[in-house]
């Protein structure tokens, strides 16, 4: 009887043992995995954190009052200050080592927009002249072209939805590399953003020589006639 049970444990035993050593990698590699996670984030890990802090100053937002809506305006000023509100919501509810300044923003999107008033604005919501290049997607050609030239410029629901879409792109595109480098120096030394500084690293935007210059010029414009309000 002893002999016919120690037969059958042997006959286990391997069985045992392999699973055993299955349980102790798996181990391993949850360990491993969440150190990894937690001490160097990886870019799954980092992509789910920023998804629920966003979500999470989504929800503030709206208990605050503050939403993306529509921008209704008439006057220069009234652009402005809708522009304004706009990227107020917008940061609000970006993860704070992700936000852009607001007098670049609005800056940029009164010089690319002409105040709201150009086509692009006006019929495609888009204040940056942000570009598709596939046919299939919502878009609208420059003024007198009736054949696709390889791009479009981009259709939005809202003009917000081109102000989030901008911020994205500053945020991820590899063009905005040296943006994103300056941003993070200066939130390491706790200092202000600085649109001046930042706007001088966007040459990848415009092929325009003194385009800083022009986006530096109207940022001192738009402050000078808030400020005689």
């Amino acid at each position: 009887m002893v002999k016919k049970i120690k037969n059958e444990l042997n006959n286990k035993l391997p069985g045992v043992w392999l699973w055993t050593k299955r349980l102790f990698w798996s181990l391993i590699v949850v360990v491993v995995v969440f150190a990894t996670g937690t001490f160097y984030p990886n870019p799954i890990s980092t992509k789910w954190a920023n998804e629920d802090l966003r979500k999470q100053h989504t929800a503030w937002a709206q208990n605050l009052g503050l939403v993306s809506k529509e921008m209704k305006y008439k006057t220069d000023n009234e652009f402005v200050k809708e522009l304004g509100y706009c990227v107020d919501y917008l940061n609000f509810t970006t993860p704070v080592d992700k936000r852009v300044p607001i007098q670049m923003l609005v800056g940029q999107a009164v010089l690319e927009s002409g105040w709201g008033k150009s086509r692009f604005a006006k019929e495609a919501n888009n204040l940056f002249g942000i570009r598709v290049f596939k046919s299939t997607a919502r878009h609208l050609l420059p003024e007198g072209m009736t054949k696709w030239p390889g791009w479009g410029v981009r259709v939005f629901d809202t003009k917000c939805d081109s102000v989030k879409e901008y911020i994205r792109l500053l945020n991820e595109h590899p063009a905005y590399e040296d943006f994103r480098v300056l941003r993070a120096k200066m939130w390491a030394k706790n200092q202000k953003l600085d649109s001046v500084k930042l706007i001088k690293t966007l040459k990848a935007f415009s092929t325009t020589e003194d385009y800083a210059k022009r986006v530096i010029n109207m940022m001192n414009k738009i402050e000078k006639v808030q400020s005689e309000k």
